[in-house]
């Protein structure tokens, strides 16, 4: 497999048509999000696109493409990913060791929401940890809920 670019930038005005398209296409139900979830994409998808909440909202481009984003989800304050299919296989690795190297002295803590039936998520997220030489307990923590687990990056990083 040829090595991809993949590059984790700053979303603009100009992203928020393709972050709502791509928020609201059809094949992400199931995947990105539970079919019950669905009539709430019609608010968090245009929202990721505004700076509503503070912290990073980035698009990860492959290729000098848009393929996905990375950011607060608008309602949760989580952060979230989602990659185009035909940008998977490495690209979410290294989007998330991007965002997460990035992270700065006083920035609020970052956590992911990972559900229980999203073992593929969690591998991704455990693989960008190993990237950054992180530690459970140390860097980050993991809680375990009713519905998934949640990811928190207390890292202090200077």
């Amino acid at each position: 497999m040829p090595t991809r670019s993949v590059t984790v930038r700053p979303a603009t005005r100009g992203d928020w048509g393709w972050l709502t398209r791509a928020g609201l296409a059809p094949e992400m139900i199931g995947v990105q999000y539970h079919w019950a979830e669905t009539p709430l994409q019609l608010a968090i998808a245009p929202l990721r696109g505004t700076p509503v909440r503070s912290g990073p909202r980035c698009i990860i481009e492959v290729d000098g493409r848009r393929a996905g984003y990375i950011g607060r989800n608008p309602l949760s304050g989580n952060l979230e990913y989602f990659l185009q299919p035909w940008a998977r296989g490495g690209v979410g690795t290294t989007a998330i060791t991007e965002l997460l190297r990035d992270q700065r002295h006083g920035d609020p803590p970052r956590t992911f929401f990972v559900s229980h039936r999203n073992d593929r998520s969690l591998a991704v997220l455990h693989r960008a940890f190993d990237a950054l030489g992180w530690h459970e307990g140390e860097e980050f923590t993991t809680v375990d809920g009713s519905h998934g687990r949640r990811i928190t990056v207390h890292r202090d990083r200077a």
